[in-house]
């Protein structure tokens, strides 16, 4: 091993045995409709994450970054749902329903050697449509917007040719007029098209990319639309690598639909909850 990697690992070790130690502390509210409220921090920082469940809803809400000063003000509070409604249910950024670590078992980073290129605004779609063409085993598709005819034709011709395509699409983005005119399209040229829907007011299924024959990929910026080909400042990266493609094809492998898709119980008025942001 040469020094500058001994060294590097000597000090990988060294920042891992001084790793902070993870604090967590629970709460009893005594309400019918907060329960299971917990706050997990490193000992040495001051802010944490705070987990609770609404009502008879199953799914945890956690809210990000909550500093430690508001969680102590939440335990000493005389009515906790007040205190809930009025100084963190719109305050924090949140999370609905499980985390994407819960369902999806993010890899190290891959460190490889790859070509690729980059393009912009409208030589974005130039490089995806040789793309498509060029593939002759499989093409998975993740596509948080989808209106682009030019690329769905492609898609469905790729099919014809014995390609196996499969789409995965953000359900509420497929809700547009044009958006559900191409899904059915393509449904009815044989390509499958599942929609993934995401709990909670601020989720989506915002990816952008695809993957050719398990070795080469695009992603970036570019949705597959019209807007995006047309009018937006947009970019895309093209990578042949079958390092990065195995990757990719795992984190497509791991988009599925939110296994509790009901909303979390409203706040009673009375609490005084605050206005959606």
């Amino acid at each position: 091993m040469s020094k500058r990697w001994l060294g590097l690992a000597l000090l990988c070790g060294a920042c891992a045995g001084a790793s902070a130690a993870l604090v967590q502390e629970r709460l009893e509210a005594e309400s019918d409709w907060l329960h299971d409220i917990t706050y997990e921090r490193e000992d040495t920082a001051a802010e944490g994450t705070l987990k609770l469940r609404l009502g008879d809803d199953p799914a945890f809400i956690r809210y990000f970054e909550v500093p430690v000063e508001v969680w102590a003000e939440f335990q000493a509070a005389e009515s906790k749902g007040s205190f809930y409604g009025r100084h963190i249910r719109q305050r924090y950024e949140r999370q609905y329903g499980k985390s994407r670590e819960e369902v999806f078992d993010s890899p190290l980073p891959v460190q490889t050697r790859v070509d690729a290129l980059c393009a912009f605004n409208e030589e974005c779609e130039d490089v995806i449509l040789q793309s498509i063409a060029q593939s002759r085993e499989s093409i998975w598709v993740a596509a948080y917007a989808f209106t682009r005819t030019r690329i769905a034709r492609a898609l469905a011709e790729a099919h014809r040719r014995g390609v196996r395509v499969a789409v995965k699409m953000d359900a509420n983005q497929a809700e547009f007029p044009g958006a559900r005119k191409l899904v059915a399209w393509l449904r009815d040229q044989g390509v499958p098209v599942t929609l993934i829907h995401t709990a909670g007011e601020y989720a989506a299924m915002h990816n952008k990319f695809m993957v050719f024959d398990l070795r080469r990929v695009v992603t970036g910026s570019y949705n597959f639309t019209t807007v995006a080909q047309v009018s937006n400042w947009e970019n895309l990266v093209w990578l042949d690598s079958a390092d990065m493609a195995e990757q990719y094809k795992l984190a497509w492998d791991a988009i599925v639909s939110d296994e509790v898709t009901a909303p979390p119980a409203e706040v009673p008025e009375a609490v005084g909850a605050a206005g959606a942001h």
